[in-house]
């Protein structure tokens, strides 16, 4: 048995960028809503227990949490918004040990490309062959972390749920 889960979520769909607002406050559209939720009950539905949330700042990731209608501490972090996937990797390896599962509710292209590099072996090949070519908005991949976040480099791909 894993020592910690960690899951990967990129937010759902936002709306387009618009002339006045920043890239930071753009919200979601009404289907991003709906994905988030979407992606809220497959994850009741696989019994998940989210311990600790590290979400990005901006408006669109702050809505998919809410949209995903758990109940759990959460860290809003301007680190998060469009970091790379080495910089997200640094905040996860900050957190507690008593924390046993995690989610992290970021953007593209640091979200997918943290989730490739951390597939290994033992991963289901199905879903790191996905993820290798598309992670699109509002899809969730879960992995199995051996040992302490501080240590975290590689864990094993055990689910993925692409977006609707």
């Amino acid at each position: 048995m894993a020592d910690h889960r960690l899951l990967l979520l990129r937010h759902a769909q936002a709306a387009d960028y618009a002339s006045g607002v920043k890239d930071h406050e753009r919200p979601l559209t009404d289907f991003g809503i709906e994905q988030a939720t979407a992606v809220g009950a497959a994850l009741r539905g696989r019994g998940v227990r989210i311990e600790q949330v590290l979400c990005s700042s901006a408006t669109r990731t702050r809505q998919t949490w809410n949209a995903l209608g758990i109940d759990a501490p959460v860290e809003y972090s301007d680190s998060i918004y469009n970091a790379g996937a080495d910089s997200i990797l640094d905040s996860v390896q900050l957190l507690d040990e008593a924390v046993g599962t995690a989610l992290v509710i970021g953007h593209g292209p640091g979200v997918p490309t943290l989730a490739v590099q951390l597939a290994g072996p033992g991963s289901d090949q199905h879903g790191l062959d996905v993820i290798i070519t598309r992670y699109p908005v509002a899809t969730v991949s879960e992995f199995d972390v051996d040992g302490p976040w501080a240590d975290l480099r590689v864990a094993r791909l055990n689910w993925l749920r692409l977006a609707a």
